[in-house]
């Protein structure tokens, strides 16, 4: 049997947190964001920039105050790792994607926050978009949710781990709010023994 990588049902803080941008008829099933094998590039990429213009500046301290060489080089490197760090953990905390019982809902923003939602009921199709690479070694995609709207007409889930999985997860969401259409104030249970919410 293959392992299905969306099973864990958010947890009570997730709930409490993303709370606020539910309506009152829906319920949260997933919350997701950014897969690891991205955020762990991201952390890389912020070591080499802007981390390594903190450590020039840690070593150009160093050299201006006539510190020790190694104190110098270890204040840089600290800059280097800290600021890498911070910028990856709010590219992580900034970006999530949350399923409900109704509605996909993107969330860009820690602060200020910008939130794109589509109804199930007015998503057209799913596609995904995954690259060899992607596919083989780090096991992210893209998502493109297509609606039926007037303005842009899809709304884009990047760099998700296990895309397929994610796209067929959503669309089992999607067929079971549209055959409970009628029925209101209905929860959702079970999702085929993989999510309970």
């Amino acid at each position: 049997m293959a392992k299905f990588h969306y099973r864990e049902s958010p947890t009570e803080k997730q709930k409490n947190s993303f709370k606020r941008y539910l309506s009152e008829d829906e319920e949260l099933v997933l919350v997701t964001g950014f897969s690891r094998a991205y955020i762990r590039s991201k952390f890389l990429f912020n070591v080499l920039f802007p981390g390594m213009l903190f450590l020039a500046l840690g070593l150009g301290a160093g050299w201006f105050f006539n510190l020790d060489k190694f104190l110098s080089l270890g204040l840089g490197m600290t800059g280097m790792f800290l600021v890498a760090l911070v910028r990856t953990l709010h590219a992580y905390h900034a970006n999530r994607y949350l399923l409900t019982t109704r509605r996909v809902v993107i969330k860009k923003g820690v602060f200020g926050v910008k939130l794109t939602a589509a109804l199930f009921d007015k998503i057209t199709h799913l596609e995904v978009d995954q690259g060899i690479v992607d596919r083989l070694l780090l096991h992210h995609g893209t998502i493109i949710v297509n609606t039926a709207g007037l303005n842009k007409g899809e709304i884009v889930l990047k760099f998700v781990d296990y895309p397929l999985e994610l796209k067929n997860l959503l669309e089992r969401l999607i067929n079971r709010e549209r055959e409970q259409f009628g029925l209101r104030g209905a929860t959702l249970t079970e999702v085929e023994g993989e999510i309970i919410a």
